[in-house]
C-alpha cells in the first residue's frame, strides 16, 4: 500500500472525482464501494484512500481528466515552472478556495493549473478577475497540495507530500508569494463573480482547446443562420454525429463528423460550461440554457443533456423571439377560424385550449394570444416549463417540479395575484385541470395546452380526467388543434403526376375530384437543399364551443358525434379540410399532407 498522504481535496470535490473515475473506467464500482467503506471507518479522504489502495494513481487520474476535457497535463515541480507575476494576478483567497493556480502569463494568455474537474467551473471567474484569456492545464493532486502549502503558509516548514510522478525535493524550492502582495476579494468583486452573466463573452471559451471552442461555436452559429429549431449532438458506438431539425425534419451535418469524433467528450463539456451545468456530473440528466448575441439579436438556447451507453447526448432548442410571428393575424388561420379565436380570447372569461404534438407550434399560438391581450390595464400571469419567450408586461413563472413549484401550485398562487389572464403551459393532471376550469368560471381568461390528436377529442380527454361535463361545457370557450407542415419550395414547384386515384381518395378527395384537381410537389433544388421544401406553415382547426357543442358535452356525445354536430350546425372545419385546401393552393404537397395529418 502506498504511504499515507493528505491531498486536501474537499469532500464535494472528492465525490465528483470519484464519480469521474468510475464513469471513465479508471476504477470499478466495487473498488469505489470498498474505498468509501474504508475512508468512512478511518476518517480518511476518499481519493487518498483510492490511491493508497492502489486502485489507480495520481498520474492516471490527471491523464484521464486531461483526455476527457481536452486539457494538457502540466508538471509544476519546481520554481522554474511558476511565474511570480502570474501568481500576483489572482488573490490568494481565491486560489485557496478554488484550488486553481496561475503559473504562467504571456501575451495576454494566462495558464492555470487545476487538479479536479469541477475547478473548471471557476475559469470564468479567473477571466473576470484578470481580463485575460485563460487556458487550464491538469496537474496531480500532490502537485496542487504542495503548491498551495507553499503559497498559503510560506513561513512554515511544510513536509513534502508524496507524489506519484515527482520527488518531493523537486518542489522544495518553489518560490512563495507573500500575502501582502495580493489583495483579498472585495465585496464588489465577489458580487461580480457570483452574478449571472448573460453575454456570450462570459462563457468559458478557454476551458477547452481552441479547436473545440471553434467547433461548438460553428455548430451553433450555422444553426442560427440556417434557421433550425433544434441541434442534436449524438454519440454512438463507432461514430458521432450532429443533426439539425429544420422545418420539422432532422438532417445530418456531415461536415462536423470528423472533428466531433475526435473531441466528443470535450464538445459536450463545452456545451455544459456554456449552459452553466455541472461538468463533472455524467451520470444524471441535466437541463440548462445560454444566450448568443448575433446580428443585433439575441437567441436563447435551451439545453438538455442525457447520459447514454456511449456518452452524453445533447439536444438544444433554439428560441429566437425575433423570428417568431407573435400575432394572430400572422398565424395563417382561415378567416373563419381567426374570427372565432379572436371572439373567444376577447371574452372576459373562459378556457381556451391549444392541442397538438410536441413541436407543432402550440407555444407560439399561446404567445400570439398573449400578445393580443397584453395591454396596460390587463394583469397577465403565466406558468411555463420553461419560459420560452420573455414578454414585457407579462409576469412569467418558470415551474420547477423538484422544489414543489408545479403548474397546479403556481395556478393556485396566481388566483391571489388579481389577474385577468392566466396562462398555464400544460394541463398534465386532474388537479391542474380542475383549478384551470374553476379559474375560468370565476372571471378569468385561462389559456393552456393539452396533448390530443384534434380539438374535439380534447373534450373526451377532459372527461377521462373525471372533470364533470357541466364544468367543461360552462368553462370552455374554444379549442385550437394544430400541426406544422413544410411548404413547397417556390423555386422547384412542379405538378405531382405520380398520385393515384386511391391516394387521392385516402386524402379525402372523391374519384371525380381526383380526375380534375392539380396537386404540386417540390422537385428539389439548390435553394431548398434538395428537399423540395422551404419553410413551414400552420394547419389549424378551431372548435367554437357553441350552445350546440355544450349540449353535446352535457349529453356526453362521442368524439365522432361531437365532430359531426359541429360540422353540420356550426360550420366547423377540420385540419384535414384546411390541409386539402392548402394542397389545392400549391402550398403543401400530398406527401407532407400524409405525413402530418394522416395517422
Amino acid at each position: 500500500m502506498a504511504p499515507r498522504s493528505n491531498l486536501r481535496i474537499k469532500k464535494d470535490a472528492a465525490t465528483h472525482v470519484a464519480s469521474f473515475l468510475v464513469t471513465n473506467s479508471l476504477i470499478s464500482a466495487e473498488q469505489l464501494d470498498q474505498a468509501v467503506t474504508s475512508s468512512t471507518e478511518s476518517d480518511r479522504g476518499l481519493i487518498e484512500t483510492i490511491i493508497e489502495f492502489g486502485f489507480t494513481t495520481e498520474d492516471q487520474i490527471a491523464s484521464g481528466v486531461g483526455k476527457m476535457y481536452g486539457l494538457e497535463v502540466a508538471h509544476l515541480d519546481g520554481p522554474e515552472n511558476i511565474q511570480g507575476d502570474a501568481l500576483k494576478l489572482i488573490p490568494l483567497t481565491f486560489i485557496e478556495q478554488n484550488r486553481i493556480v496561475p503559473f504562467e502569463e504571456n501575451a495576454g494568455i494566462l495558464k492555470v493549473a487545476i487538479s479536479e474537474p469541477n475547478s473548471l467551473n471557476t475559469v470564468p471567474g479567473v477571466r473576470t478577475i484578470t481580463n485575460k484569456k485563460v487556458v487550464p492545464y491538469v496537474i496531480t493532486f500532490s502537485n496542487m497540495a504542495g503548491i498551495l502549502d507553499r503559497l498559503i503558509r510560506p513561513d512554515e516548514e511544510v513536509a513534502p507530500t508524496p507524489s506519484n510522478n515527482a520527488a518531493p525535493a523537486k518542489r522544495s524550492g518553489l518560490k512563495a508569494v507573500e500575502r501582502k502582495k495580493t489583495a483579498p476579494i472585495s465585496a464588489s468583486m465577489a458580487k461580480k463573480l457570483g452574478a449571472k452573466e448573460e453575454k456570450k463573452d462570459a462563457v468559458s471559451e478557454e476551458a477547452l482547446s481552441s479547436e473545440v471552442v471553434l467547433l461548438v461555436d460553428q455548430i451553433v452559429r450555422d444553426a442560427i443562420e440556417a434557421g433550425v429549431s433544434d441541434i442534436h449532438i449524438e454519440p454512438y458506438k463507432t461514430s458521432h454525429r450532429v443533426r439539425y431539425r429544420k422545418d420539422g425534419v432532422l438532417q445530418e451535418q456531415q461536415r462536423f463528423a470528423e472533428s466531433l469524433g475526435k473531441n466528443y467528450a470535450a464538445v459536450t463539456t463545452r456545451v455544459k460550461i456554456m449552459s452553466k451545468l455541472d461538468i463533472a456530473e455524467r451520470r444524471l440528466p441535466q437541463d440548462g440554457a445560454f444566450t448568443i448575441e448575433t446580428d443585433s439579436k439575441e437567441v436563447d438556447f435551451r439545453v438538455s443533456v442525457l447520459p447514454t451507453a456511449f456518452g452524453e447526448r445533447v439536444v438544444t432548442r433554439l428560441l429566437d423571439s425575433s423570428s417568431a410571428n407573435l400575432s394572430l393575424e400572422k398565424m395563417g388561420l382561415s378567416e373563419t377560424d381567426e374570427k372565432a379565436l379572436k371572439h373567444a380570447v376577447d371574452a372576459p372569461q373562459g378556457l381556451v385550449l391549444v392541442t397538438g404534438p410536441t413541436g407543432s407550434g402550440k407555444s407560439t399560438t399561446l404567445y400570439s394570444v398573449l400578445e393580443r391581450l397584453n395591454q396596460e390595464g390587463v394583469n397577465i400571469l403565466t406558468a411555463e416549463d420553461p419560459v420560452e419567450y420573455n414578454m414585457e408586461g407579462v409576469g412569467q413563472v418558470h415551474v420547477k417540479d423538484e422544489i414543489g413549484l408545479t403548474f397546479s401550485s403556481a395556478l393556485r398562487s396566481f388566483l391571489r395575484q388579481d389577474p385577468e389572464v392566466i396562462m398555464v403551459g400544460e394541463i398534465r393532471d386532474q388537479d391542474t385541470a380542475n383549478i384551470a376550469i374553476k379559474a375560468a368560471l370565476t372571471g378569468h381568461m385561462v389559456l393552456s395546452t393539452l396533448h390530443t390528436n384534434d380539438s374535439v377529442s380534447t373534450i373526451t380527454r377532459l372527461l377521462n380526467m373525471d372533470i364533470p361535463p357541466y364544468l367543461i361545457s360552462s368553462s370552455l370557450a374554444a379549442i385550437v388543434a394544430q400541426r406544422l407542415a413544410r411548404k413547397i419550395c417556390d423555386e422547384c414547384r412542379e405538378l405531382d403526376e405520380d398520385l393515384t386515384t386511391d391516394q387521392y381518395q385516402t386524402m379525402g378527395f372523391s374519384a371525380e375530384e381526383a380526375s380534375r384537381v392539380k396537386i404540386y410537389k417540390g422537385a428539389g433544388c439548390d435553394k431548398c437543399g434538395g428537399s423540395g421544401c422551404s419553410g413551414r406553415r400552420g394547419i389549424y382547426e378551431v372548435l367554437r364551443v357553441t350552445d350546440n357543442v355544450r349540449e353535446g358535452i352535457l349529453k356526453q356525445k362521442t368524439t365522432l358525434e361531437l365532430s359531426e354536430m359541429a360540422q353540420e350546425k356550426d360550420g366547423f372545419q377540420t385540419m384535414q379540410n384546411m390541409g386539402r385546401s392548402l394542397m389545392l393552393q400549391g402550398e403543401v404537397s400530398a406527401a407532407e399532407y400524409r405525413r402530418v395529418l394522416l395517422v
